[in-house]
């Protein structure tokens, strides 16, 4: 006799955290500005359970020379974004503009 499963029982629990329209405009934007000025080449926007990261590449075989992660901790209402390079911390607000403003500055990653 088959067996009654729901599928409810298997979804995650966790609340999965997406880029909103507003964030990628804000995201591109920077981006674009840079790829003008032959800076960036690159991009992905990566899933994770808590966390959705937008990554900007110099090269596509390489790693990423900054990375955007939208994080919801459990608990918490809102997102908190950090910008990443080369697993430092480099910035962290509750707000996307203020990391936007720090990518503006024309961060260079020195070899």
């Amino acid at each position: 006799m088959a067996q009654l499963v729901l599928f409810a029982d298997y979804q995650r629990k966790g609340r999965r955290v997406f880029f909103s329209r507003e964030d990628l405009a804000q995201l591109l934007s920077i981006y674009s500005l840079q790829v003008s000025r032959g800076l960036w080449r690159d991009y992905a926007i990566d899933h994770r359970s808590n966390m959705a990261v937008f990554s900007i590449y110099r090269r596509s075989q390489e790693h990423p020379l900054f990375s955007v992660n939208k994080v919801v901790l459990k608990g918490d209402r809102d997102a908190n974004y950090v910008l990443l390079s080369r697993n430092r911390q480099l910035a962290s607000s509750r707000l996307l503009s203020d990391i936007i403003e720090v990518l503006a500055r024309q961060l260079a990653v020195v070899d």
